[in-house]
């Protein structure tokens, strides 16, 4: 089952990127450089229920049994599953911003809100479980320095979002790094060879 699981995270970035190009191409004048993700799930949007479960539900759900996973794998080298858990929490984060936002009230909605909350602080355990993934594969002896240092790359897109008028891409890279590290994480994971 784990290796299941490990296949669903290394599709979890290409999944999302096909859903999302599909999604974008039924939306009317609809543009990923400029608009957010969140638009294609909003309260009237065209498909917004369909956009919402396949795409971003979905590719949530694929990181968090990715999360289990890697759980199930660190249970087995008798080691702590922090790390794990935090790759869990960061796939409920990312299904969680299948609530649909109300693009018309904003903030004022609550379901802009609990969306918001999801989006925005999506990133904590995305930073935690590169962290204590990183060490947790070291203790372990089975270091990858692509899993452990291609977290760093969110850094500078998160710089583009001040100098960039272009709010959709700049979104969309950092989505897209966050899913490519689930995707790495779970390729190398399930090929590790441990003492």
């Amino acid at each position: 089952m784990d290796k299941l699981f490990f296949r669903l995270g290394m599709l979890s970035g290409p999944w999302w990127v096909v859903t999302l190009a599909i999604f974008g191409a039924l939306y009317p004048n609809y543009s990923h450089l400029y608009k957010a993700v969140s638009e294609l799930g909003a309260f009237g949007a065209p498909h917004a229920l369909a956009m919402n479960v396949l795409c971003l539900f979905l590719t949530g759900l694929f990181v968090i049994l990715s999360g289990v996973g890697f759980r199930n794998f660190l249970l087995k080298q008798q080691y702590s599953t922090s790390a794990a858990w935090w790759v869990v929490i960061l796939g409920v984060m990312l299904a969680g911003a299948s609530v649909p936002a109300d693009m018309d009230l904003r903030f004022a909605s609550p379901w802009t809100v609990l969306h918001g909350i999801f989006v925005l602080l999506g990133v904590v355990p995305f930073f935690v479980a590169s962290w204590k993934t990183h060490r947790a594969l070291r203790d372990l002896n089975i270091q990858s320095r692509v899993v452990s240092h291609f977290p760093v790359l969110i850094i500078p897109v998160f710089l583009l979002h001040g100098l960039l008028d272009q709010g959709g891409l700049v979104q969309r890279l950092t989505i897209l790094i966050v899913l490519t590290w689930v995707g790495l994480l779970s390729r190398h994971v399930s090929k590790a060879k441990c003492t």
